[in-house]
Formats: C-alpha cells, sequence, structure tokens
C-alpha cells in the first residue's frame, strides 16, 4: 500500500496549525508570561510533529519509512499549518491588533538607531510596506517553510525506518 502524503498531512496538520497560531497571538500579547508560554507551545508543536510522523509511518507506510518520505511528510505537515498560523496573523493584524505592526517597527527602529545603524529612506520605505498585515504574513510563511525544512531533516532522521536496517535487528 502506498500512502498518499499530502493527503495525510491535509487530515493531521489541524491541531498543529492551531498550536502556531496559539503561538502567534500570545508573542504578541505585552505580558511576560503569556511570552514565556510560547516556549512551551514551540516544544509541544515539536512533539506533536514527531508524534503524527510516527503514527504516519506505523498506520499508513506499514511500520517503515524512508527518510526523505518521513521528510516530505514533516515539512508538509508544518506548511499546512504555518498556512492557518498565516489566516490569523492575516486577521489579527488588520482586524484585531491593528497597531501591532507598526509597535514592531518602530521597536526595529528603535533598535537600529541603538546599534548606531542609519537607515536611508528607501529601506525605510521598504519597511514600512513589510510590517503593513499581508507581507509580513508571507514574509513569516517564508520563515516558517524554512524552520519546517529545518525541523523535518533533522526529525526525519528519528521518523525513519527502513525494513532491512541493521539496528532494528535483535
Amino acid at each position: 500500500m502506498q500512502p498518499n502524503i499530502a493527503k495525510s498531512a491535509l487530515r493531521n496538520f489541524h491541531f498543529i496549525g492551531l498550536l502556531l497560531s496559539a503561538k502567534f497571538i500570545l508573542s504578541t500579547q505585552r505580558y511576560e508570561i503569556l511570552a514565556m508560554i510560547t516556549i512551551f507551545i514551540s516544544v509541544m508543536v515539536i512533539f506533536m510533529l514527531f508524534r503524527t510522523s510516527l503514527h504516519f509511518r506505523e498506520t499508513e507506510c506499514e511500520g517503515f519509512i524512508s527518510y526523505w518520505k518521513a521528510f516530505r511528510y514533516i515539512f508538509l505537515i508544518y506548511l499546512f499549518a504555518s498556512v492557518v498560523m498565516l489566516i490569523v496573523m492575516v486577521i489579527y493584524t488588520s482586524l484585531i491588533d491593528t497597531q501591532f505592526l507598526s509597535y514592531q517597527l518602530d521597536f526595529t527602529m528603535k533598535a537600529y538607531e541603538n546599534l548606531n545603524i542609519s537607515i536611508d529612506n528607501n529601506t525605510q520605505k521598504a519597511m514600512q510596506i513589510i510590517y503593513t498585515p499581508i507581507p509580513f504574513a508571507m514574509l513569516n510563511i517564508f520563515a516558517s517553510a524554512l524552520f519546517g525544512a529545518f525541523l523535518a531533516l533533522i526529525m526525519a532522521f528519528f521518523v525513519r525506518k527502513e525494513p532491512n536496517n541493521l539496528f532494528d535487528q535483535q
């Protein structure tokens, strides 16, 4: 039986998408304790990715999965979950807390100022464009895709299980 990785990933990304969305919303708050919870959510996302991948291997791959198939599955789940986060991010920054991105831009500009890095007008205009809801969300989904690929590279090593692996024989 050949599993369909994309269909399985589409069936299993929802919980991780909710976790990533909660992580984003909590990270926007100005209370340190809520921001600290995001660390716990990050660990929980990694754990859930691992458990979901093992479940995929055992139920849909008959107990065996190659490294690259595990990589594709983990990457797709994280990518689909990031799309859920993107939707929440756009709704949050354009409807709920419309000042969030301007606060982020001000914070970034002050950081450059404190580091004595001069910014010309073109760079400042580009940053003002980036710190609007849609470009900000697109930049974040690109970053999430890179992070998802990084996670998948590492996690696929632990999820993979080849039928003729010398380490699995007893």
